[in-house]
């Protein structure tokens, strides 16, 4: 039997198809479409209305009260997006093609 790290086990080793993975993950970190500046997680948006509105972030982030929690991450959300993009520049050019499938 070969040992844990051998057999790219739990025991420090690392498997040939984590090794590959990582690899086409390095090799494609520097593509432009894999990158978005824009991206927001939703514990960011619940901070940044809670903020905005002078609220608990419980209180945006409660699904007990009215309406849908989805909903008001999706409009804060929006609303963030909007200012960002006013405060970004412009963009020079046309859009960069879309990636091959």
């Amino acid at each position: 039997a070969r040992p844990a790290a051998e057999a790219g086990g739990a025991a420090g080793g690392t498997s040939s198809f984590k090794r590959k993975r990582e690899e086409a993950q390095k090799a494609q970190a520097g593509s432009s479409h894999n990158w978005n500046p824009l991206f927001m997680r939703a514990d960011a948006v619940g901070e940044a209305m809670a903020e905005r509105y002078g609220v608990d972030k419980r209180q945006v982030l409660d699904s007990e009260g009215g309406g849908s929690l989805a909903v008001r991450l999706a409009q804060g959300e929006t609303h963030l997006l909007s200012r960002a993009r006013e405060w970004l520049p412009p963009p020079r050019g046309p859009p960069p093609p879309p990636p091959p499938p």
